[in-house]
């Protein structure tokens, strides 16, 4: 696995927002401002996860992309009490052609907000529907939506991470 490092990722592209070297981005991860990792089999293929952070990663969004590079569905993650706690997830579906499609191309979009007590809401909204649906929830099983800090390098930790109530 190799990681490229730059300030984010240019899905279209497949390849880092502002390219820079491990030693700017270790600097970078330290004292800010934001911090892009993409854990790649090789240049120019589409990342198994790509991960943007604030300094120390005290904010985490993980997004995942399907064959042809489009974004797919996003996980942010926020640090509370000292560890951080999945908050939102976002999931987009788009035509199935086979093409690679930004973010705005989606047939339908989900919405997910989650709270530490284990209260959830899902918001779905199909572009060719009227109005959205939403939908609460209690009791929700979010015991897996918190992780240990990050540390330098250990990007596999979350970016690989799938909590179950999502």
């Amino acid at each position: 696995m190799t990681y490229l490092y730059g300030s984010g990722w240019f899905e279209d592209e497949r390849k880092p927002v502002e390219p820079m070297s491990e030693e700017q981005a270790r600097r970078v991860f330290e004292k800010g401002p934001q911090l892009g990792v993409a854990a790649v089999e090789g240049v120019g293929l589409v990342p198994r996860y790509a991960l943007t952070m604030n300094a120390q990663a005290e904010s985490v969004d993980v997004h995942l992309y399907d064959e042809q590079g489009s974004e797919i569905s996003s996980l942010s993650y926020q640090t509370v009490d000292g560890r951080l706690f999945l908050f939102d997830v976002t999931e987009w579906l788009y035509p199935d052609d086979g093409h690679f499609h930004g973010v705005q191309a989606n047939t339908a979009i989900r919405t997910f907000l989650f709270k530490p007590d284990g209260y959830a809401r899902l918001r779905t909204k199909v572009k060719a529907a009227p109005a959205a649906t939403i939908e609460e929830f209690t009791d929700v099983n979010v015991s897996d939506h918190w992780l240990d800090p990050l540390e330098w390098g250990d990007w596999d930790r979350i970016g690989e991470h799938r909590p179950t109530a999502v």
